[in-house]
């Protein structure tokens, strides 16, 4: 497996640097339920010869209302037995010596895509838009170890940045060629051999087919990956301090008990105060698709999170990678992180969904390795519920539809 990816390395020595990921930030002005115009257009320094499409133009951002400062119980720091991706305690805190696996799932309406497999059992999910509109997830493990998680797709070139913020593997069934040569340039990819694809010469049991219709019969063996990992030495416990929990609910939110997000196929949650499938403290938003509830194949589970983030975000299509043959089927450049010039000031917008309640607060990302963080308009945390979390990117004028 080794063998082919250092022979695509050597193909291309001469080529290879560590490609800098251009930063800039993205704000949205609040409302209590759906988005307004855009409130900053980012930055973007172009390399040569990449062309990028215009950003929206930045209008006064108003105030956010802070979220209150009561008594939260606030856990920054994690015991040796918990999970700092969900603030909860594992049953085997051995499984916290290992490094975070991304996976990545394919979510359009096609025959035998849905349900997808293993998803309920990830600590985190990003759900983010592709080219023609289709959604896509990304699931991170590191609690649970699934029998098989897909169907597995082809990676996007947001599939740079959450690895990064996660210091995860990552695995995907493949890359369209000038996508594939991003990760190549990717300096911390390329040396410690972290992204796993049949693309790369990865195969079974890693990766593996069953008698799903079409593009959707590759799924992934997450025990097999990590075992691959320490076979590689690259299986060691990451530094993943940066997210903050309360066991106690926030105060003063506004009510939610339903979100429709929306991509081609909305994505929607409904409260239900008694379920505690996403976390050891009841309360979870579950999971619908198209008006069906969204299950698990493994376990017939209803998705279910703790906590939903809905992160405006400014999208782009970037003209240097395309990811299939048809016209204009280009990579979207979702620019989750802060402005360059100043990245101490936060990126952009950000709705939080937990217990029932919504708060306003915005997103910062300061640097590459730095994981989300969602805070209030006096810079202080707004703390997540502990269990399973899913990030919503969405559009920076997406129409999200928040009801009481």
């Amino acid at each position: 497996m080794l063998t082919s990816r250092r022979a695509i390395g050597l193909a291309i020595a001469g080529s290879l640097g560590c490609l800098t990921i251009l930063l800039s930030g993205c704000q949205n002005s609040p409302g209590a339920a759906q988005a307004s115009d855009p409130t900053r257009a980012p930055t973007h320094t172009p390399l040569p010869q990449i062309l990028i499409s215009p950003t929206p133009a930045r209008p006064t951002l108003p105030p956010v209302t802070p979220t209150p400062t009561a008594d939260t119980r606030l856990i920054t720091t994690f015991a040796p037995d918990v999970n700092p991706l969900t603030g909860e305690q594992v049953s085997d805190p051995a499984v916290l010596q290992r490094r975070p696996l991304a996976i990545k799932v394919g979510n359009s309406n096609e025959t035998g895509v849905r349900p997808q497999s293993g998803v309920s059992l990830a600590d985190l999910v990003f759900e983010h838009e592709t080219e023609g509109r289709i959604s896509r997830w990304t699931a991170i493990f590191l609690t649970n170890t699934p029998a098989r998680v897909g169907s597995n797709r082809s990676c996007r070139i947001i599939d740079a940045d959450l690895p990064a913020m996660y210091k995860s593997l990552l695995a995907c069934s493949g890359f369209h060629p000038g996508t594939r040569m991003f990760y190549i340039e990717l300096t911390e990819f390329h040396t410690e051999h972290r992204v796993l694809s049949p693309d790369f010469g990865d195969g079974s049991p890693m990766f593996f087919r069953t008698d799903a219709p079409g593009w959707h019969n590759m799924f992934v063996d997450p025990a097999a990956i990590w075992e691959e990992a320490d076979e590689r030495g690259i299986n060691q416990p990451q530094a993943l301090g940066g997210m903050v929990f309360s066991t106690a609910p926030l105060e003063a939110g506004e009510p939610a008990t339903q979100a429709i997000i929306p991509y081609r196929d909305d994505a929607e949650w409904r409260y239900n105060p008694t379920s505690t499938t996403c976390s050891s403290r009841a309360g979870c938003y579950l999971r619908w698709s198209g008006g069906v509830a969204h299950t698990d194949a493994l376990n017939g589970q209803q998705l279910s999170a703790a906590n939903v983030v809905i992160v405006y975000v400014n999208h782009v299509q970037d003209v240097r990678y395309r990811e299939d043959v048809s016209p204009g089927s280009y990579s979207i450049q979702i620019q989750i992180w802060n402005d360059p010039s100043n990245p101490e000031l936060p990126g952009g917008r950000a709705l939080i969904l937990r217990d029932g309640q919504v708060f306003e607060g915005k997103w910062s990302r300061p640097g590459r390795f730095a994981m989300l963080a969602f805070i209030d308009a006096a810079g202080d945390p707004i703390p997540l519920k502990p269990g399973i979390t899913w990030v919503q990117l969405v559009r920076l004028d997406a129409n999200v539809q928040i009801q009481p």
